[in-house]
């Protein structure tokens, strides 16, 4: 009895997939890391972005903004020296026109554009 050339494609094809799967459900999972903003900056003016924050522990006023791991600041700064000065200025407040809860308004340590300079922002 001889086994067709389709239906060895079938079966090996069928143990590959099999195998694979085993071996990416053998993996840990990878933490979450709930910190990290994700999701796209919107330009608002000048060097100014924002972005929903959909996680946060703490109050609004004592969260720390980072740059991979560069401490940004001032916090709490105002809108107007964000958009015009930048130079890792943020604020993180409710804004009652939308439904995510808390927004962060940031600028960039080097005032370039967070969605293309290749650095990731933690909120903590």
């Amino acid at each position: 009895m001889s086994i067709s050339a389709n239906t060895r494609i079938v079966i090996g094809t069928t143990l590959f997939a099999l195998a694979s799967s085993a071996f990416l459900y053998a993996l840990p999972p990878s933490p979450i890391d709930s910190d990290l903003l994700r999701g796209s900056f919107y330009w608002l003016q000048g060097y100014a972005y924002q972005i929903p924050v959909k996680y946060l522990n703490g109050e609004l006023n004592a969260a720390r903004l980072y740059e991979d791991d560069k401490l940004l600041g001032p916090a709490n700064s105002d809108r107007e020296e964000i958009a015009t000065k930048g130079g890792g200025r943020f604020q993180l407040f409710r804004d009652s026109k939308s439904f995510f809860g808390p927004v962060l308004l940031l600028s960039t340590s080097d005032n370039t554009n967070p969605n293309t300079n290749g650095r990731k922002y933690h909120l903590k």
